[in-house]
């Protein structure tokens, strides 16, 4: 593509920041009209072990743009109700695929992208000046502003890590308790998995405050023995749960994408997915519009319509399985369709498909 067109100003650092500009160079976009900011400062600790869930999808796009980093794959995904019968598994091998996902780290994540961006030359290459109206800029720092409508779920997320008797088998499990969520997911380091547990802020706070055997033999009542004794091997963290929606995504110059246009509740593990989508479809969407000899404003129109069906369908599932499986009344159906889901290859493949792909 010529180096023509707006100056791509990208703000933000993150793994959707340098996925959307690493997209936007492998759609043809100059590399001269992408300005990224490059961050040399050492992460948080907390950050940097932070743990993330790729879909099958989302793994297949990073793909296109970095080397992998070291990740454990989700060879299957166990859904079940506390204290109920019924459960589905989804298996990478009844769909056909060699994972469902993937589970790495933040730092991982991130240095793996970063590199790219150094090789392509985004780091170091002076930036096209842009002429008057001539500058797009994307939002990619995590922060919805105050555009955003704001739902809270009444729950706060314990994050830790565990230690595990079993031998890796990649399984991701994801338990419904009467407060929220309870996932355990396999880390690249054998015998590690990533506790995400939800309940009431109050509740999310007081087992953060237990030792840790005394956490460990709660979370050994609620999850059961599946993956045999467990420890917890980290230090906790309480994250409130509040979802956070940008009422628009774009302006005649400007877009927001990944955490900075939605930060969705973890449930079922869509927020980074959602956002590295984004980052594709909206480098995607430019660059075809600029071939077309469409003006910016009319991509960034086209770009939202096109993800408006993915993201208002994607914040839908995870508001839903985020409250449903707390509703009392509703616990002896939630059992029911778990059980009848697991029966129906076609339905949980739909589901499963959905996850690891988004809305097409």
């Amino acid at each position: 593509m010529a180096n023509t067109g707006p100056t791509l100003q990208v703000i933000g650092s993150g793994p959707v920041a340098l996925a959307f500009a690493l997209f936007a160079l492998r759609q043809g976009i100059d590399r001269r009209r992408i300005a990224i900011e490059h961050r040399d400062t050492p992460l948080p600790a907390a950050l940097a072990a932070r743990q993330l869930a790729l879909s099958l999808g989302s793994w297949q796009l990073l793909r296109r743009i970095a080397r992998p980093p070291a990740a454990a794959p989700i060879a299957t995904v166990d859904v079940s109700v506390t204290g109920q019968p019924g459960r589905t598994r989804i298996t990478a091998t009844e769909m056909g695929v060699p994972a469902l996902g993937y589970v790495l780290r933040y730092a991982s994540l991130l240095q793996s992208l970063q590199d790219a961006a150094r090789s392509a030359g985004l780091f170091d290459a002076p930036t096209q000046p842009a002429t008057p109206g001539a500058a797009l800029t994307v939002h990619a720092e995590g922060d919805t502003g105050e555009d955003a409508s704001v739902l809270g779920f009444d729950q706060a997320a314990l994050l830790a890590e565990v230690t595990v008797e079993a031998e890796p088998s990649g399984v991701a499990w994801e338990c419904f308790t009467p407060q929220g969520p309870l996932a355990l997911l396999p880390l690249p380091e054998p015998h590690r998995y990533s506790l995400v547990w939800c309940a009431t802020p109050q509740e999310s706070r007081r087992r953060a405050a237990l030792a840790p055997e005394a956490l460990a033999t709660e979370l050994q009542a609620a999850f059961g023995w599946p993956l045999g004794r467990l420890s917890i091997a980290s230090p906790c963290m309480v994250a409130p749960m509040v979802r956070r929606t940008r009422r628009h995504t774009v302006t005649a110059d400007q877009a927001w994408i990944g955490n900075a246009a939605q930060a969705l509740h973890p449930v079922a593990g869509q927020g980074l997915n959602l956002g590295l989508r984004d980052a594709f479809l909206l480098a995607r969407g430019l660059a075809d519009g600029e071939a077309a000899g469409l003006p910016a404003a009319a991509c960034l129109q086209d770009y939202a319509k096109a993800r408006r069906l993915d993201r208002h369908g994607t914040i839908a599932i995870t508001d839903t399985f985020a409250r449903v499986f707390t509703l009392d009344p509703l616990r002896p159906l939630q059992s029911v369709a778990l059980a009848a889901l697991d029966l129906a290859l076609p339905a949980r493949a739909a589901v499963a498909r959905r996850l690891m792909f988004g809305q097409r």
